[in-house]
């Protein structure tokens, strides 16, 4: 009878328990419910106010995209909300992935809106402020005011050194303009994070993100061993070639004689005797994209219907992806001129736009993005390295049989250059930010240039106490995020090496750009970007590639 009686209580808690998840399921999906009625067109409105506000640089929007911004801070701010959501995690009754998945996004997305409303608006405000200055800044030298794009081609083809310096600290001097609300933007960020129980700013965007503050200082060592030998050699010969450009001996080089702003790309006409800026001139590389991402049967014309990619007043200097309702509106904007840099450039961004479009229309609204950005950086990353692929100059661009040879190995040589190039630069960007945010009084100037000595191997402007590190937008408006595109580029040779494994029969994944191959975008869309954020970022790459994020796949193709 005793043990009669034990079934039967075992039987009722079952019961009972399958009572209590059930009232939990149905309790969580009210919360979700409520919450997206009010999330979703506030997101839509700031989107909408913040692509306006880039693309014309009226005050009105970015008024709009402030309001808007305000409006979802105190929406996730909400104290009640937290608290049942909190809940929620803590029952452990949330068993369906989907949901499960649903419930700890709202909470890491809220988790940062639990601190001081007041201060979260301020952070909010200054930042909307200091985007206005990036903007609209011009850089005056000798009397003239230029564009980004002006200072780029400045920097990267003029041969007179007294132009490409008076030009790359033309451009510097938006670090000057908003130094001062750096330094307070920091120091609010870390108030905001430390008031949630994180030692710093920095620290608690890795948390949130799903990196352990441990996963990336190793990765970043591990890629440092790796690359600080091959990127001496090549150093050498860049510091060879850019001295004899300017009539100099290279312990005269300075950063502005390296053809870019941060030295984050390589010199142009760097390999084969082939420029591969002058390749792109006379092309038409909207033509070239379209063709390109087409015969991957992933059509782009709706998204360059909706974009807006060349320069005019007002307009942000850069270039970025947008989804602006998590659905059917992705666009791209761009200052686009028939370059190299925009030819790498207008591919990398249309990879985002690609990525959002086709993530699986069955994903609900609050998983509708990817599941993290180094996914879709490393996906737009290989995309954008396409510009410098052999397959890609032959098939795509069509160069006569005489020149391809010639340029395949050019392309080859300038992309293991840029990539080897890019990893030294993350390097500076990570432990920049890491170091600023752990000890903001330090001198950032000195720290900054520091950095670039010993991993960039620059020798410094006179003064390294400039503030050249505010000139760097993602130091001020992206902060903690310039990993994702380190760690994008060894998901993106991950991703290439399985790719080329699976479908081109294991060929050596730099030699394809998997032209006219619909297989290729078919697995794209079903193992990478259908999913959507259905996943934790570390989960969605063992499930595309077999394998956890490693950096053999970028050590075999780019450093051995």
């Amino acid at each position: 009878m005793c043990r009669h009686i034990k079934i039967i209580i075992a039987l009722i808690t079952l019961l009972s328990s399958n009572v209590m998840a059930e009232d939990a399921v149905k309790d969580f999906i009210k919360l979700r419910d409520d919450f997206v009625t009010k999330f979703k067109p506030l997101f839509i409105e700031s989107a909408t106010a913040w692509w306006e506000a880039n693309t014309t640089g009226k005050e009105e929007a970015f008024k709009r995209k402030e309001k808007a911004e305000g409006a979802l801070a105190d929406l996730k701010s909400d104290k009640m909300f937290f608290a049942k959501i909190t809940g929620c995690k803590k029952c452990g009754k949330i068993a369906d992935p989907t949901l499960a998945r649903e419930l700890d996004v709202m909470y890491r997305m809220c988790v940062p809106n639990q601190a001081d409303p007041a201060l979260q608006k301020k952070i909010i405000a200054m930042e909307t402020e200091v985007e206005q200055i990036f903007n609209t800044h011009r850089s005056k030298v000798d009397g003239k005011e230029l564009t980004e794009n002006d200072v780029r081609k400045i920097v990267g083809e003029s041969t007179d050194s007294s132009a490409v310096e008076k030009a790359w600290k033309g451009y510097m001097e938006v670090g000057a303009k908003v130094e001062s609300r750096l330094k307070q933007l920091v120091a609010m960020r870390n108030e905001m994070a430390r008031s949630l129980g994180y030692k710093n700013y920095y620290v608690m965007r890795l948390s949130l993100d799903e990196i352990s503050e441990q996963q990336l200082l190793s990765l970043f060592d591990e890629l440092d061993a790796l690359t600080r030998e091959p990127f001496a050699q090549i150093k050498k010969d860049i510091d060879t070639s850019r001295a004899a450009r300017f009539n100099l001996k290279p312990t005269e080089l300075r950063p502005w004689h390296f053809g870019d702003l941060f030295f984050q790309e390589a010199p142009a006409g760097g390999g084969g005797g082939v420029n591969l800026d002058d390749i792109y001139k006379e092309q038409d590389l909207l033509a070239l994209a379209r063709e390109y991402y087409g015969g991957l049967g992933m059509g782009i014309d709706d998204i360059i219907a909706r974009s807006d990619l060349y320069e005019k007043p007002g307009k942000s200097p850069h270039a970025f992806s947008t989804n602006l309702n998590r659905g059917d509106d992705v666009r791209v904007l761009c200052n686009m001129k028939t370059n190299l840099f925009w030819a790498d450039t207008s591919l990398h961004e249309l990879g985002h736009a690609v990525y959002d479009k086709y993530i699986s229309t069955d994903v609900p609204f609050l998983l509708h993005e990817p599941a993290h950005s180094l996914l879709t950086e490393g996906y737009a990353m290989m995309m954008g390295a396409m510009a410098k692929n052999e397959d890609y100059l032959t098939k795509a661009v069509k160069l006569p049989p005489d020149k391809a040879a010639e340029a395949a190995k050019a392309a080859r040589k300038h992309l293991r250059t840029e990539k080897l190039i890019f990893s030294r630069w993350a390097q500076v960007m990570v432990r920049f930010e890491y170091a600023m945010y752990s000890n903001p009084e330090q001198d950032l100037g000195k720290l900054w240039w520091s950095l670039k000595q010993k991993y960039q191997m620059l020798n410094p402007p006179d003064d390294v106490s400039r503030p050249d590190y505010g000139a760097k937008i993602h130091v001020v408006l992206n902060p903690a995020y310039y990993h994702s595109y380190m760690m994008g580029d060894l998901f993106a040779c991950q991703l290439q090496a399985k790719m080329a494994m699976t479908l081109a029969g294991g060929i050596d994944p730099t030699t394809t750009c998997f032209w006219n191959d619909k297989k290729a975008g078919d697995y794209l869309r079903k193992n990478v970007f259908g999913p959507g954020n259905l996943y934790s970022w570390n989960d969605l790459i063992e499930r595309a590639t077999g394998e956890k994020l490693t950096a053999k796949y970028f050590a075999a193709q780019y450093v051995k």
